[in-house]
């Protein structure tokens, strides 16, 4: 007798026999129970997640109720029924197949109640194809029900889809996959790793037959033993226990010993990208056990799986491998376009190994230390975060007493003058002129260069009764100093004391000039701030630049006192100098 696969043999023969898609095996059974069949359904879903399954054991139930004929039942759970039509899309997409399937639409069953059609693939059905079927699907004979199933419904034509109930099937859950390959590791009298089974649960992707496909294939080497390793050699994938020492390394902030572990994993075999997917998964198991516990259900590990791994994230801190995470994703996408994808995963493998000695910037902003032990910088725990932190020293308590000596208060440092506090700005007087009001509100406003450059594009037109309205010299200048409104209104009650409703103004005639007085005052702004003296009065101080000015040359200066003031209009001659 031939042999028959395990997804075929272990195929569920009872709605509730299948996986992961209860809602819908409940929905399908109660319309059945009810009498409320509609005469078409399309089900949706990925390959290997139940659609063909639950379409013959919805036929058998309406054709074969209680498995009653029971040559009728496993005939249609065979797929070879006469009143079960199953068709192919794939290799029966033409507009004949479909004119052929109309016409023998018409013909009764011959021992069920009902002749149905179970169209597996129909996405693959020509336009053409799917134009004869509308009719036929919207009215059909009373006996004849239409099944359609398919891996893309996007590629379905709505008409189709108004016409029929849908279904949509979800991936199946690696737990549910997991218990479903131990029952069948049971039914084959197998030995299997619990770590093989969680593994290939895995792999198959929310698919069953996938799944079953897999288990399948280990189980023809012949081994007594099912194991993780041999699932890993047989798929040429990377040994988990090479990839956990890489980890390990890692761990213990070593590049030296992190570098073997790679070149062993490159040296059996496997690609980059696998090393680089196989360290993302890991990683990733570790930072849910590190941020949630050993106890969490978001990881599928049995017992000693997850024990391990738990031990193995308490070495991390769930920061850290975030950050690992996303190196290696950055990585990967670097080596598609890579000549030397060897040396960005060194490159890789040394900066997650630094990754732990990487200081807090908080922490040295705050001027706080780094934590250390004897050993070097101590190492982030898994689990739920650490909250404890070092409590600040207490002063010492003064001495109360007659013979207590006096305190005497410490003097302030030579080296770190108090900073004066800045004196408030009084508002100008109402009858200010346009150009002093702006005047004001460029020097309120020159607290970045930015701001500084984009108020000299912008003048004070007028100002009257609550209203100030600007001029500016574009619709680029516009768009910004409508974004800015709030601001430019704050800076105007700053400057006048008083609130002011903005009104814009384009004047393209004066945008030559003003921009060439902005750039000129950022270049001044540029080059006062690279000047090394300036650096080192703005380091020494804790400064800011507030305004460029430009002191004249001692040169300009004698020649400006060398020249004679001409004597005023109407003045009297000067007296002339005594001898």
């Amino acid at each position: 007798m031939s042999y028959t696969a395990l997804a075929r043999r272990y195929r569920s023969t009872q709605f509730d026999e299948v996986v992961g898609q209860d809602a819908i095996a409940r929905t399908l059974a109660s319309a059945i129970e009810r009498d409320r069949v509609a005469h078409g359904y399309l089900f949706c879903g990925t390959r290997g997640v139940g659609k063909t399954t639950m379409a013959r054991l919805f036929a058998k139930a309406v054709n074969a109720p209680g498995d009653e004929p029971k040559d009728v039942a496993q005939a249609i759970m065979e797929g070879r029924d006469t009143d079960v039509v199953e068709i192919d899309a794939a290799s029966n997409r033409g507009v004949e197949e479909a004119r052929e399937l109309i016409a023998n639409c018409i013909y009764s069953p011959m021992r069920g109640r009902y002749k149905i059609y179970i169209i597996d693939e129909v996405h693959m059905l020509t336009r053409e194809a799917f134009n004869a079927l509308l009719k036929t699907m919207e009215e059909p004979p009373a006996h004849v029900k239409f099944i359609l199933c398919t891996t893309e419904a996007h590629k379905v034509p709505p008409t189709i889809q108004s016409r029929c109930q849908r279904f949509d099937f979800r991936a199946i859950s690696v737990h549910d996959i997991g218990e479903h390959l131990k029952f069948v590791v049971g039914k084959e009298k197998v030995k299997a790793e619990p770590a093989l089974l969680q593994a290939i649960a895995r792999l198959g992707n929310g698919s069953m037959r996938d799944a079953l496909s897999l288990l399948d294939r280990v189980m023809a080497s012949g081994e007594k033993k099912l194991t993780l390793a041999l699932l890993e050699e047989l798929l040429g994938l990377p040994a988990s226990d090479l990839v956990d020492g890489l980890v390990s390394a890692c761990a213990d902030g070593e590049p030296g010993e992190a570098l073997p572990r790679a070149e062993a994993l490159v040296a059996s075999g496997v690609s980059i990208d696998q090393v680089l997917e196989s360290l993302i998964t890991r990683l990733r198991d570790l930072m849910v056990l590190s941020a949630c516990g050993e106890a969490t259900g978001l990881v599928d590990f049995d017992d000693d799986s997850r024990a391990h791994a738990f031990a193995l994230a308490s070495r991390f801190d769930a920061a850290a491998l975030v950050h690992m995470i996303a190196l290696c994703e950055n990585t990967m996408q670097r080596c598609k376009s890579s000549t030397t994808p060897r040396a960005l995963l060194d490159a890789l493998v040394v900066r997650m190994a630094m990754t732990e000695r990487i200081a807090d910037v908080a922490a040295l902003l705050r001027g706080a230390p780094e934590p250390a032990g004897a050993d070097g910088p101590a190492r982030g725990g898994g689990g739920p975060q650490k909250k404890a932190r070092a409590a600040a020293a207490e002063p010492e308590p003064a001495l109360i007493g007659p013979g207590a000596p006096p305190r005497t208060p410490p003097a302030p440092p030579l080296d770190a003058p108090t900073p004066e506090p800045e004196a408030p700005i009084a508002p100008l007087a109402p009858d200010a002129g346009e150009q002093e009001v702006w005047s004001r509100v460029r020097e309120l406003g020159s607290d970045s260069a930015a701001m500084r450059a984009r108020l000299r594009m912008l003048e004070l037109d007028s100002i009257r009764e609550g209203k100030a309205t600007i001029c500016v010299d574009s619709s680029a200048t516009l768009t910004w100093a409508q974004s800015e409104s709030r601001r430019l209104t704050e800076l105007l009650r700053r400057a006048t004391g008083r609130e002011h409703r903005l009104e814009f103004v384009v004047d393209s005639g004066r945008s030559a000039p003003v921009l060439e007085d902005a750039a000129q005052a950022q270049r001044a702004m540029d080059e006062a701030l690279d000047h090394p003296l300036v650096k080192k009065a703005i380091e020494l101080f804790d400064a800011r630049v507030v305004r460029v000015e430009r002191t004249p040359s001692r040169r300009e200066a004698e020649s400006d006192d060398d020249t004679p003031d001409a004597p005023a209009e109407g003045a009297d001659d000067p007296t002339p100098p005594q001898p």
